[in-house]
């Protein structure tokens, strides 16, 4: 499969989703339900295109092609709208969509899965007591959310990832919730102790 055809792949599932934006706003009923300049799709489109740039050049990067004239503010308060779990959805409506045209390889008809946790330093909220430390011995403080991730070793992708609040985080429960999830009927997973 070229990369064209991944491409597009992911564009059709970012109009799936854009079907249901009940399912992944934080007020169902009220958010994305006018036609807008930025779109559902667009908004999604647009935060799995950046790469690191200031929110100014990201929007004229992205958005200057298409003719459409957004501005920082509007960007920002439709992104406030979107609930994290869009992307989790994307993954995996993606990673579906993808074994459907090839299937995955296995060994001895296992696939080979892999699972671990890492830690993630965010811009400090002092409001977010999930996931705020106050620092000690003179460190500034941070917050963290740590991510689960799903590896498939022989295809060299991620099937799942689930992020969490650092101080509430059990990677047993989400290994679980994963492989709830997941399609899969057989697998070897390997995990650490954690």
């Amino acid at each position: 499969m070229d990369a064209a055809c991944v491409k597009q792949s992911l564009l059709d599932q970012i109009e799936n989703l854009a079907e249901h934006p009940e399912l992944y706003c934080q007020n169902p009923g009220r958010d994305f339900t006018r036609k807008r300049k930025l779109s559902f799709s667009a908004l999604v489109s647009f935060i799995l295109n950046m790469h690191g740039g200031s929110m100014t050049h990201e929007i004229i990067d992205f958005f200057l092609e298409k003719g459409i004239s957004v501005s920082t503010s509007a960007v920002v308060q439709m992104r406030d709208k979107l609930k994290a779990e869009v992307f989790r959805a994307l993954l995996l409506g993606f990673n579906k969509q993808m074994e459907e045209v090839s299937a995955p390889k296995t060994e001895n008809g296992l696939r080979i899965l892999a699972v671990d946790g890492s830690d993630i330093q965010i811009p400090v909220n002092t409001n977010d007591a999930e996931s705020f430390f106050p620092g000690t011995n003179g460190q500034k403080p941070y917050n963290l959310l740590h991510m689960n991730a799903l590896y498939d070793l022989k295809q060299q992708i991620y099937l799942d990832a689930i992020i969490q609040k650092r101080l509430n985080c059990n990677e047993h429960k989400a290994l679980i919730e994963m492989v709830e999830a997941s399609p899969i009927d057989n697998a070897l997973v390997m995990a650490d102790r954690g």
